[in-house]
């Protein structure tokens, strides 16, 4: 009888530590964070404005690390990857111009590019750039009027020196102002100024080239098609259908990166490092562009301004 009495009270303790298992657990939503549709504040279909941004970097060498302004009194133009440059428009940012909207099925960059995008929690995809690649973006704060995020982190290298690199982006929602809505600085990182960028995209807006030539091997080839530059991210061949482009200058040189979608004039998708100067001067001569899905393939191009 005393054993039927133990093996009793352990079935009930076994049923009611089953009992506490299966309850379900109450999912509390962060305060300031967006999951879904159905959030605390609204994200989607929403024209969010940049309105600042930071550069951070950790020199893996020696653990240095430092965060730049990218925007100052007298630069409103920048690149989420200064190391290396913009792939893709999405990295090329503009104070008070770049615009973000998440749409219900879409990302909308500037009012003009469509790309799908997936989110998990506080992290959005933007996947389907022009070269196949994807933004990870990681809300860190909301409310009702700003946006700020974590985007582009990364390695690169410059002068022999490796770093890991990330973005943060403060955004305020279209017909808004604030002042000071920047986040905390991340700890233990040492400012070093608004970052040196020497490449204003502003200044080939409405600009028109010339492709006087370019060199395929030892072939030369004289198109002579124009390209017009319409806005900060697009573009047109001879007055066709608008396809993007990205321009950024690259730490510690004097070369400008100018990548090219759909340029078929020379046959695809080219980047090629151009001097920091070519508007001023009008001209571009010889400059080594290569087809960014094909690394071998390389093409000397030579264009000439003519507005």
């Amino acid at each position: 009888m005393k054993k039927t009495g133990i093996f009793i009270t352990f079935i009930l303790l076994t049923l009611v530590l089953f009992l506490q298992s299966c309850k379900k657990e109450e999912m509390l939503q962060p305060n300031n964070t967006i999951v879904t549709n159905d959030t605390v504040y609204d994200l989607i279909g929403i024209d969010w404005v940049l309105s600042d941004g930071r550069f951070y970097t950790e020199n893996m060498d020696n653990g240095d690390k430092s965060f730049y302004d990218h925007f100052g009194p007298s630069q409103v133009f920048s690149t989420l990857d200064p190391i290396s440059g913009a792939d893709v428009p999405f990295d090329t940012i503009i104070q008070d111009v770049t615009v973000w909207n998440f749409g219900n099925s879409n990302f909308i960059l500037n009012g003009v590019n469509s790309y799908n995008f997936t989110h998990f929690d506080n992290t959005i995809s933007v996947i389907g750039l022009e070269n196949g690649s994807s933004r990870p973006i990681n809300i860190t704060y909301l409310d009702d009027i700003t946006l700020t995020v974590k985007v582009h982190e990364g390695y690169g290298s410059l002068n022999g020196v490796n770093y890991a690199f990330y973005n943060t982006l403060t955004f305020v929602k279209s017909g808004e102002t604030c002042t000071s809505c920047q986040p905390n600085i991340d700890f233990g990182y040492v400012y070093q100024g608004v970052i040196n960028n020497n490449t204003d995209v502003n200044s080939i807006i409405d600009t028109k080239w010339v492709v006087t030539r370019y060199d395929e091997g030892v072939t030369p080839y004289y198109p002579n098609d124009t390209l017009d530059f319409i806005s900060s991210t697009q573009y047109t061949i001879n007055g066709g259908t608008p396809t993007n482009y990205t321009m950024s200058s690259i730490f510690g040189n004097n070369m400008t990166e100018l990548t090219l979608y759909g340029f078929y004039t020379i046959g695809g998708d080219y980047s090629g490092m151009v001097p920091n100067g070519f508007i001023t001067n009008s001209q571009i001569n010889s400059a080594t562009f290569t087809d960014i899905f094909n690394t071998n393939n390389d093409k000397l191009v030579w264009m000439v301004r003519i507005q």
